[in-house]
């Protein structure tokens, strides 16, 4: 199955699958909601997905299709090479991945993998990670203390009223730390603060926190 949004690109892979003997085609959708009700009625083995997705991206329509499709294995096929967007894709455990600028050959070798029930991830998603690895830095060596209490607390969605009675603190306090948060980590919003405190090897209280 092929889950794409761009109509043009969706009709390309259509057409090229279509030739592919080993394969039998199995549908396509533009959206995870509608790929979603094709996979309950399809049950395909396989699905070629793309990250950004109108609605649900990708990575939550393969986690919402194998709750009822527990064996389904997904080749993500995305434009998306940055270190926040490939470590998602990581730790979401599909299959595979590679990017929409590879060749007919190489993707067709990834899709093959994946269907053989191997992993294929691409030469450049496997050296952004590695790269990123070595230059990442411990969440306790950027953030102060404080700044350390209060990132617990937001990751957990607290607001900041509450943050501030948990520290004595006034609310005007708690929106300059969480700004210096987002600043020294590099984080635009409440999802890529997540996603990067993760990549620095930060984990919640209670669940085996490494940082001190």
């Amino acid at each position: 199955m092929i889950v794409e949004d761009q109509g043009l690109v969706r009709s390309l892979f259509e057409r090229w699958l279509a030739a592919m003997p080993r394969f039998t085609p199995a549908g396509s959708a533009r959206s995870g909601e509608a790929a979603l009700r094709l996979v309950e009625k399809e049950r395909p083995d396989v699905v070629m997905v793309d990250l950004q997705l109108p609605g649900m991206d990708g990575l939550e329509f393969v986690r919402a299709a194998r709750q009822f499709r527990p064996h389904l294995r997904a080749l993500v096929v995305s434009s998306l090479t940055d270190p926040i967007a490939l470590t998602r894709v990581h730790e979401a455990n599909v299959e595979g991945y590679i990017e929409k600028d590879a060749t007919p050959e190489q993707l067709a070798a990834a899709l093959e993998a994946v269907a053989a029930g191997e992993n294929h991830f691409s030469r450049k998603f496997r050296d952004t990670l590695a790269a990123e690895s070595a230059k990442v830095e411990g969440v306790g060596r950027i953030l102060s203390r404080r700044e350390q209490q209060v990132l617990e607390m937001v990751l957990a969605r607290k607001t900041n009223r509450e943050i501030g009675d948990q520290f004595g603190l006034g609310v005007r306090t708690i929106e300059f730390h969480r700004a210096n948060i987002m600043q020294k980590l590099g984080a635009r919003n409440l999802q890529e603060l997540m996603e990067i405190a993760a990549l620095r090897g930060w984990k919640q209280r209670g669940e085996g926190r490494r940082e001190a």
